[in-house]
Parts: C-alpha cells; sequence; structure tokens
C-alpha cells in the first residue's frame, strides 16, 4: 500500500479576507468592513487541508518564500498533519497573498503571486509523487511556472497508475488558453466551475459545455455553487441540487467541494455519494470566514447529510 493517499503539487499563498463590507469601494474611497480574518490561503492548500481533515494522508509539493507568511502556511498545513517535506523555502521573493472582499454569494479579489510563478517541474521530485495513488493540481492558469510541465507530470502520474484529478481556477488574464487540454487527455476528474466551464470549452451553454468537456476528459464535475453540482462520465450524467445554508464567506467553498467530492470517489463510492459529499462539504466551507476555517470532520458530513437530503437525478 503506498504511504500517500493524495499529493496535492501546487500554488501556495495566504489569504487576507475581509467580510461585511456595504459595497466594492471605488477609486479614492474608503469602505470600512465588520470582519477580518488571514488564514491559509490558495486553492491547493484549501484542498489539500481539507482532504486531510477527512481523514486520508496528504502530501504537498510547494514553494513558499522564507518570511512569517511563508512560515505560518506550512504550519497551518502540518496542523492537519500533511507531509510538508517538499514544500521549499526561497528567499527569491517574498509568498503570495491574496485579498478577498467577501460579500453575500459573491466575491472579488485581488493578488500578489510571489514565488507561485517561479514554480516549476523543475522543483517537483516525482518519486514523492509517485509515492501517492492519487495527484491533484489546482490552478492551472495560475501557476505559470507549472503549465509547460503540467502534462508530463499527469502523464508519468498515469503512466504510474496513479488516478488523477484538476480544477483549472480562473485565468485572469482572460485569454483560457487551449494548452490545457493537453493535460485533460490524463485527467480522470475534471473539477470546473460553471464559468470555467463555458470559457474553457468555448460554449455558450452548460450542456454543450459538458459535451465538449467530455471528449477530452473521464469525468467532468461542474461546480454551480448554491444550485449545486452537475457531472457526465461518458454517457452516464448527474445532477445534484445544494444545500441552503446562511454563509458567512464562500471563500474555498470550490475547494470544499473538490475535498469531499474526491474523498468518496478515492473510495470507490456512487457517483451519487460523491456529489452529495461534494456539495455537503462546500455549504458547510461558507459557515466561517476563510476556506478552512469550519471545513467539517468526517462525522459532522455524515450528521449533515442524514438531516439534509439532497435531490439526485
Amino acid at each position: 500500500m503506498k504511504p500517500l493517499d493524495v499529493v496535492v503539487v501546487g500554488e501556495l499563498n495566504a489569504d487576507l479576507i475581509l467580510i461585511g463590507l456595504p459595497g466594492l469601494p471605488a477609486l479614492g474611497e474608503l469602505k470600512l468592513a465588520r470582519g477580518m480574518c488571514l488564514t491559509l490561503g490558495s486553492a491547493s492548500a484549501i484542498f489539500a487541508s481539507n482532504i486531510a481533515r477527512l481523514g486520508l494522508n496528504v502530501g504537498f509539493v510547494g514553494k513558499v518564500g522564507a518570511d512569517e507568511i511563508g512560515e505560518f502556511i506550512v504550519r497551518s498545513l502540518q496542523r492537519e498533519r500533511l507531509d510538508v517535506s517538499h514544500i521549499t523555502r526561497e528567499n527569491a521573493a517574498a509568498t503570495g497573498i491574496c485579498v478577498s472582499l467577501s460579500f453575500q454569494g459573491e466575491y472579488a479579489q485581488a493578488s500578489y503571486p510571489g514565488l507561485r510563478e517561479t514554480f516549476t517541474l523543475a522543483d517537483v521530485d516525482m518519486d514523492f509523487v509517485l509515492s501517492a495513488r492519487h495527484l491533484h493540481l489546482s490552478s492551472y492558469y495560475l501557476q505559470k511556472g507549472m503549465t509547460a510541465g503540467c502534462p508530463e507530470l499527469f502523464r508519468k502520474a498515469k503512466e504510474e497508475g496513479l488516478s488523477t484529478s484538476m480544477d483549472p481556477d480562473t485565468d485572469p488574464s482572460g485569454r483560457w488558453d487551449k494548452s490545457i487540454y493537453r493535460v485533460l487527455e490524463y485527467v480522470d476528474v475534471f473539477l470546473p466551475n460553471e464559468r470555467e466551464a463555458l470559457k474553457i470549452s468555448g460554449q455558450s451553454n452548460l450542456g454543450a459545455a459538458m459535451q465538449e468537456l467530455g471528449k477530452r476528459v473521464g469525468m467532468v464535475v461542474i461546480k454551480r455553487g448554491g444550485k449545486g453540482a452537475v457531472l457526465q462520465k461518458q454517457d452516464v450524467t448527474r445532477a445534484s441540487g445544494g444545500f441552503p445554508v446562511e454563509g458567512v464567506d464562500t471563500t474555498g467553498a470550490g475547494d470544499s467541494f473538490n475535498a469531499g467530492f474526491l474523498f468518496q470517489y478515492l473510495q470507490g463510492s456512487s457517483l451519487e455519494t460523491c456529489l452529495r459529499w461534494g456539495n455537503a462539504c462546500g455549504a458547510l466551507s461558507t459557515q466561517a470566514m476563510g476556506g478552512t476555517t469550519s471545513f467539517p470532520a468526517r462525522d459532522q458530513v455524515d450528521r449533515f447529510l442524514a438531516e439534509n437530503p439532497s435531490t439526485i437525478k
């Protein structure tokens, strides 16, 4: 049996989250928030921390600066018992940080990438990656240094028998480069949100986007926020409604969905169970500021699902 269930290769940054703003400030304008939180950020780290909290053995490959924010990130991951031995510290640049203005069901962000853009395949110990049974990568478009090496990373993982997943995240350039298609042929589970699926596929509606992406990847799972999620695996489609909760902050909700979905996927559970767990974990993660603060333990998810049935189509 392999020592790691999941290895995550990805970006690392902290999140500074502000909530309770009356609206977006205009240039030269000051608006006051009702709450703030400095917490673990980055889609990759939020996913890794949360799926570890559900009970899996998780390792992380990444890079931080030799600074206080970098140490904060590493300590945060260690608290969830991740293997952080392959997170390197460099003096070349500072660790990145993202400022998130969180509103009811929506957000705006400004990010300083820091070392994120210098992280490349050359920084990845493939022996460590191959010591896991599953490879996950988030934020394809935000990791400029990794994009060229992603096809090789995923190809090697598949050749060695790992299952694989990817969450593309947003593309701040707005180009939505189709180079991602070279990676998708080695991806078992692709996890975009609805906007990302439309942009990457070049389609104008959800059904067409699923059909287009389904030609290139084993399973497409499209997250729709409070409306739930839909998936397609070959000729099988499933849709699961979301759970109505009063959210405090939606930061990391999609990454939390990924953690719940893939936790069950790696147990060999049904597609219906994977969807319900993804939606439940996404909903529960919105109950406090930050992507990891209110993420549930396994028994909490079980109780929540027992009390809140959802519809599967």
